[in-house]
């Protein structure tokens, strides 16, 4: 009997960024596999709903096949705040409109709601849908919540924390299987589970397999890249540093970034003159690939909180993918990674002269820059492609 899931997430196809890629993946893979799969997500609007107006984005046939698989609810708080009052309204608007939504596909008897958190809100919808359609619950972490509400440090409320701790704890404690796209992940939600044989599947972000980068564009200058986002967890004040020495040391720098630390990065190029400096708009997948795969180094940065330790940025994945060796300011799951397969340097966030003397090192030794992408090639190829990491989900869905 073939077995039906619904996929609840805020981010998913066209929407930017590593999650909704990771939902679109899974979306289209468990279909690939006769698992028939539909998904109940926002109208896309982050960073903002218009950049969704260019016909750009919607650049996959595959999906436009698909749509009527895909339910897209409209938010009317569409807007991006940092304020915490904005957010929780934006939150429990997402969540009351889901609630709506599964109610009236109750009929639909599926088997499996597959919830992405965060935000947390989401997922207490999926329970209450679970409960109505008789159907098991996997739970999808991306980040560790609250604890990266903690980190970013714009929220300090001991009384809501601890709250939102219960909560956590239950929503990892009600659900039939937990996803993790970190390794890191996996001993604070062990710490809290009472059923410590609980099924905890690791799958990654990675690519498909016609993404991976075989051979290199050869450019005659120089260039490093940073792709993603620009917030609070990104560290910003570091990148501004590496900005201002790479412009010093004619090494071009290419920014594609978003989110809300992105015009403060663009003010700071503007009022110092970086010429070598070019920031991109946001755009499709396929083209920040492309822009990867120029490129001859990759800068990835985390903020210095232990929260952040346990992340493993999906731009590092994109990074090797494009066989784009990193380098680091980053700390645990993460900068294990690029060290242990040798795809590039970590170094203290701190250490920025250290970051650019090896940027410097690595541009005089082409042989060791190509070893390194070389390396970067071999980690995907052994570790982090979907057609083979979906497996997992599989298994666990067709039992």
């Amino acid at each position: 009997m073939t077995r039906k899931v619904l996929i609840m997430t805020q981010n998913f196809y066209p929407v930017i960024g590593s999650a909704g890629n990771r939902m679109k993946n899974i979306f289209q893979l468990l279909n690939d596999k006769n698992i028939e799969t539909h998904v109940l997500t926002t109208e896309p609007a982050y960073p903002n709903k218009n950049l969704y107006k260019d016909d750009q984005f919607w650049d996959d046939d595959n999906i436009a096949k698909d749509e009527k698989k895909i339910v897209r609810v409209p938010i009317k708080n569409n807007h991006f705040s940092n304020h915490i009052l904005s957010r929780l309204f934006f939150y429990v608007e997402i969540m009351w409109r889901f609630l709506l939504k599964l109610w009236k596909l109750r009929k639909e008897k599926y088997d499996y709601i597959y919830v992405s958190t965060p935000p947390i809100f989401i997922v207490f919808a999926a329970f209450v849908g679970a409960f109505f359609m008789k159907a098991k619950v996997v739970l999808e972490v991306r980040d560790l919540w609250p604890d990266s509400l903690i980190g970013v440090k714009t929220f300090d409320y001991p009384i809501i924390i601890k709250c939102f701790r219960v909560l956590e704890k239950r929503m990892y404690n009600k659900s039939d299987y937990i996803v993790i796209n970190s390794l890191g992940f996996e001993e604070h939600i062990l710490s809290k589970l009472k059923n410590k044989a609980k099924k905890i599947i690791y799958l990654p972000n990675g690519p498909r397999k016609q993404e991976i980068v075989c051979e290199k564009e050869r450019q005659s200058q120089f260039r490093v890249v940073y792709t993603g986002n620009l917030g609070l967890a990104q560290d910003v004040d570091h990148l501004k540093k590496m900005a201002s020495l790479f412009h010093i040391h004619d090494i071009r720098f290419d920014v594609l970034g978003y989110g809300m630390k992105t015009k403060e990065f663009k003010e700071h190029v503007e009022n110092n003159d970086l010429s070598n400096v070019y920031m991109h708009n946001p755009t499709t997948r396929k083209k920040s690939l492309q822009l990867i795969k120029q490129s001859n180094l990759s800068i990835a940065f985390l903020n210095d909180n232990q929260v952040f330790e346990t992340v493993l940025p999906g731009k590092v994945i994109d990074y090797m993918t494009c066989q784009t060796p990193i380098i680091a300011g980053i700390k645990g799951t993460a900068a294990k990674i690029i060290e242990t397969n040798k795809a590039g340097f970590v170094f203290d966030q701190d250490n920025i002269s250290g970051m650019i003397k090896k940027v410097l090192e690595l541009r005089e030794n082409p042989n060791q820059l190509q070893h390194l992408a070389e390396n970067c090639t071999r980690t995907i190829r052994e570790n982090f492609l979907w057609e083979e990491n979906i497996e997992k989900l599989t298994e666990i869905i067709d039992r």
